[in-house]
């Protein structure tokens, strides 16, 4: 009997490189075991891994177009002429347009932004759009976030006289834009530590490049020259929040942005803190939960502008103000987004779900879709995409499960598309009224057959996976080279998750359960103690729990808690079972 519905997984490195990595770098054999699952096979690899230093950003111009990039805008700066900046409207796209601004303003120069509006523009670099920049007399834009696939747009922007600098991060077409420069880490080998840049980390590694080359020119004479490290807030943010794989540059920006964050002296952040009531160290989590969900908010339901405003404020007042009105849309986004769960729920059929779930709302607000796709896709552990009805179309947004690649699903459908785009896990698309159960039934057999190549059964493989990175007792973890490496892995997400690790042998003591859905318990083992902690648990997880209980196997993420100042080992619970996984 489990608590939880899991499939565990125990992933083990090769036993020499843990033994290379234990005897040479003086790892604990089980921190050894955690840096090998994450690719590290020397013991220098790991020491950079664990001890990065500022030093450690590799050169920007390695990137593909990159010098053409910075001798354009160079050339803007000197000129006096204005720069347009047009970014996508969520969280790394508002970070890398503040980035950009900023940085620029910073120079002297002057800037134009514009962000598409989710609900009239969609997604992307518009060419429709274009003549905000033109009236404004820009003659040179970037794009953040956004612009690779588009080839009106850029066509468009040249005929208006526009020069082009198309910076983005998702995934190549089978042509480039003819834009005047490309800069994406996508145009790099997969193992450069560009390749997985967000959006915002690819405008941090522009800007790092631009600087060094006025530096270069000698462009800033006796004026002093900015400081970069100040910038990483913003990137850090851009980054956590669009969920990119942190290692490499984002490892980078990641560890050396979330204290700046932290104690960023910005106005915007620091307002977006205090309504976001978060406190002290900015972590992952802070972000994610805390800090990015308000400033998407803006898009979600109104104008990104809001988000960048606040960003860009040197007001506090100001700052305050466009910070609580983030704050109450995202309680609008909030309500909302539980409205077209309960709609979308209670269009399922009772029993087995189909292998893709495709579900339509007539008036369902586009900007919630995605995050409501989420989360019943995470509830049925299946593909989900939700659609609405706009003018004679539909759009939605889709959110996938590891083991289906949602672009590749869309790929499949497209002869029922009007167009679709998006990565692996997430995507847009769009479709004729007319053809929505033509794309249910697409859909459903597009997700089977990926499941089918991959060898997995709908009905017996398709369960959440939980990956176990060693089978441990607990002075393993109680040892303090152990939790000093340990932190050290921080910040965890995607490329680095926060480690698993199962327990067996152990002794429940003083089980209770707090605020009627968090489980708390001290697990015991051979004269050493630690509290354990789940979070949501069902009620009837203390009648599973009962003091002095054994034979119960435990799947757990260490982690550092902190209160009133102080710090100390705890662990997370993730599942528990009475019998061997």
């Amino acid at each position: 009997m489990g608590l939880g519905q899991y499939q565990w997984i125990l992933k083990l490195p090769p036993p020499e490189v843990v033994r290379g990595l234990s005897q040479e770098g003086g790892f604990p054999r089980l921190l050894a075991t955690l840096l090998a699952n994450r690719g590290l096979r020397e013991a220098r690899e790991a020491y950079a891994f664990l001890y990065p230093e500022l030093s450690d950003f590799a050169d920007p111009m390695l990137i593909p177009d990159m010098l053409t990039a910075v001798k354009l805008l160079a050339e803007a700066l000197l000129s006096g002429e204005k720069i347009g900046i047009y970014a996508d409207y969520d969280v790394d796209g508002v970070t890398g347009a503040a980035i950009l601004h900023l940085f620029f303003t910073e120079l002297g120069g002057q800037t134009e932004v514009l962000f598409p509006h989710r609900e009239k523009d969609g997604y992307g670099f518009h060419a429709h759009l274009l003549p905000f920049f033109r009236e404004k007399g820009v003659k040179l834009l970037v794009t953040v976030d956004c612009g690779i696939t588009a080839h009106e747009a850029v066509a468009e922007a040249r005929r208006l006289g526009l020069k082009v600098i198309l910076t983005d991060h998702h995934e190549l077409p089978p042509r480039l834009p003819e834009a005047h420069a490309v800069v994406t880490g996508k145009r790099l080998p997969r193992h450069s530590p560009f390749y997985d840049l967000c959006g915002a980390g690819t405008v941090l590694a522009l800007v790092r490049a631009l600087r060094r080359f006025l530096l270069e020119q000698g462009f800033f004479g006796e004026r002093p020259v900015p400081n970069l490290k100040r910038y990483l807030d913003l990137a850090a943010l851009g980054t956590v929040a669009d969920m990119v794989p942190l290692r490499g540059e984002n490892r980078l920006i990641a560890v050396f942005g979330l204290p700046e964050l932290s104690e960023s002296p910005r106005p915007g952040i620091k307002a977006l803190k205090e309504v976001a009531a978060t406190n002290g160290a900015v972590g992952t989590e802070e972000v994610l939960f805390r800090l990015a969900p308000r400033i998407n908010a803006a898009g979600r339901l109104r104008e990104a502008r809001l988000a960048f405003d606040l960003l860009v404020s040197r007001d506090m007042e100001e700052a305050r103000r466009l910070a609580r009105e983030l704050n109450r849309l995202n309680s609008e986004r909030q309500r909302v987004e539980e409205q077209v769960l309960s709609e979308a729920l209670a269009q399922l059929p009772e029993g087995e779900p189909p292998a893709g779930i495709v579900l339509f709302g007539e008036e369902w607000p586009l900007g919630v879709l995605g995050i409501a796709a989420g989360r019943i896709a995470e509830r049925f552990y299946r593909p989900v995409v939700l659609l609405t009805r706009k003018g004679e179309i539909l759009k939605g947004s889709g959110r996938s499960i590891p083991e289906v690649d949602l672009f590749r699903a869309f790929r499949l459908c497209e002869e029922v598309l009007l167009g679709y785009g998006g990565h692996p896990a997430a995507g847009g698309l769009k479709l004729a009224s007319g053809d929505l159960e033509n794309f249910r039934k697409a859909f459903a057999r597009a997700v089977e057959h990926l499941l089918t190549e991959k060898g997995l059964s709908l009905r017996e493989d398709l369960r959440p996976r939980l990956f176990l990175e060693g089978h441990v007792r607990l002075n393993e973890i109680l040892d303090p080279d152990f939790v000093e490496g340990f932190q050290r892995l921080a910040p965890f997400g995607p490329g680095n998750p926060e480690p698993v690790l199962s327990f067996s042998d152990f002794e429940v003591r003083q089980p209770r359960l707090m605020a009627e859905k968090h489980l708390r318990f001290t697990l015991w083992q051979e004269g050493f103690g630690l509290s354990a902690v789940g979070f949501n648990f069902p009620e009837e997880a203390l009648f599973f729990l009962k003091e002095g209980v054994r034979g119960l196997y435990l799947a757990a993420s260490p982690y550092i808690s902190e209160f009133q100042g102080n710090r100390y080992l705890e662990l997370r619970i993730r599942d528990l079972l009475r019998r061997e996984p």
